[in-house]
């Protein structure tokens, strides 16, 4: 900062007229003149950041050439951590609820899991019984209808896509997972 004061005396020697009060600094003095739009944007950041006009444009251009932050006073930096913690505290429910949710579609899968796999065992041990035993007759096409627990009409249906496709097709919708074919009798026999 630089403080000449002039006095001029027409009185006083020249030596004595001009005396001159200087305060040493390193820094540099620079006079420059400000739009009225940025002039009010400055005063504007000096009341924010609570510094003169001098200090606050030298923190504007350490921030524009070396990229150093203002320092936040204790008040707004209290607010923004409030919210920041605020925040924190919602994003944790959040992940807390959805850590809940997957747990129950876990518990949900494993029941699924478990219930086919229960229901693969029976079939296995109903499919391990030697055909001998099972003693499956040949059934006319409302017999089979009501074993496989369709509707009338969906036998022959999917019979006419293909010997192979109504093999499978039964086999997925007996209650003992056997597939079965049609003869030349019109019955239906097991596989």
């Amino acid at each position: 900062m630089l403080i000449v004061a002039y006095l001029f005396a027409s009185s006083v020697s020249l030596e004595v007229a001009q005396f001159n009060i200087l305060m040493v600094t390193k820094n540099i003095r620079a006079v420059t003149y400000v739009p009225p739009d940025y002039h009010k944007k400055l005063r504007q950041y000096m009341k924010r950041h609570n510094l003169t006009e001098s200090a606050a444009l030298v923190q504007m251009i350490k921030q524009f050439f070396d990229g150093e932050q203002p320092q936040l006073n204790s008040e707004l930096r209290t607010e923004v951590e409030e919210i920041v913690q605020d925040q924190l505290k919602l994003l944790k429910g959040d992940i807390d609820l959805l850590k809940g949710q997957i747990a129950l579609m876990q518990q949900l899968l494993d029941k699924k899991t478990s219930a086919e796999s229960t229901r693969r065992a029976a079939n296995s041990a109903n499919n391990n019984h030697p055909r001998g035993l099972l003693r499956l007759t040949p059934k006319t096409e409302e017999e089979l209808t009501r074993r496989l627990g369709v509707n009338t009409g969906n036998v022959a249906k999917e019979f006419d896509k293909g010997v192979e496709h109504f093999s499978h097709w039964s086999q997925q919708k007996d209650p003992s997972g056997i597939g079965w074919h049609r003869r030349g009798d019109g019955l239906y026999y097991p596989v």
